[in-house]
């Protein structure tokens, strides 16, 4: 009973609130018809978002690029480079309660995009810049928002991804950070399960679940946080 009880105290806690969720993978134009991205799926992303609705979350998803379909039945902002997105989120997340930000969003870009398609025949350097962090903007706009970041790294030591998530909180203000290392078996991009650390001023270690699950864990534990 007592279980129940709690469960029920948890949906009550994420029911009615706005929350914004990205997702997908960014891409970044060389020329028309060429880019860099990365192999997001947004299968984390949209389970969250399930698991938001079922909760009687308000829910809007900007979605990059995604392997998965979404439902209908969300409020979707479709956008493509790290630039669109970063102005998507910038220009409603004061509007939002809660902001999960799973999108896989380009560390670099292109400092020119050609007009043109570049041709094969000759050799090709391409110069880089970084894109602006949008995690680091959001309290910016709304301090009130309840922050959750996600931090995937490859092939590092668990001390080391907590300190990345550390900085991450401390730069960002992150209320919580959802961090997995993609080496490990099963984890990769386009996975259905994951191994994650959930690190706030806790550690907590998932073992290998479906995402599915880890949606449940994730909103289990924002809505003890509220």
């Amino acid at each position: 009973m007592s279980d129940i009880i709690s469960k029920n105290s948890y949906f009550k806690k994420i029911a009615g609130k706005n929350i914004l969720i990205s997702l997908g993978g960014t891409y970044e134009s060389i020329d028309p018809v060429r880019g860099i991205s990365n192999k997001s799926s947004g299968k984390m992303g949209l389970e969250l978002a399930k698991e938001a609705y079922i909760r009687g979350a308000n829910l809007t998803l900007v979605v990059a690029n995604v392997s998965v379909k979404i439902p209908s039945i969300f409020t979707v902002i479709k956008v493509e480079s790290s630039s669109e997105m970063n102005k998507a989120i910038l220009d409603i997340v004061s509007d939002f309660d809660i902001f999960i930000s799973t999108a896989a969003v380009s560390d670099f870009s292109p400092n020119d995009a050609n007009n043109f398609k570049i041709s094969s025949s000759n050799e090709l350097s391409i110069a880089f810049k970084p894109t602006v962090k949008i995690i680091k903007e959001i309290k910016k706009l709304n301090r009130e928002i309840f922050l959750v970041g996600f931090k995937a790294e490859y092939d590092i030591s668990e001390n080391q991804m907590i300190d990345c998530c550390k900085k991450q909180i401390e730069m960002a203000g992150t209320d919580l950070v959802i961090a997995n290392d993609l080496c490990h078996e099963g984890c990769d991009f386009g996975s259905d399960n994951n191994e994650v650390l959930l690190i706030d001023e806790d550690i907590e270690k998932i073992n290998l679940s479906s995402k599915q699950e880890i949606a449940k864990i994730i909103f289990d534990k924002i809505s003890k946080k509220l």
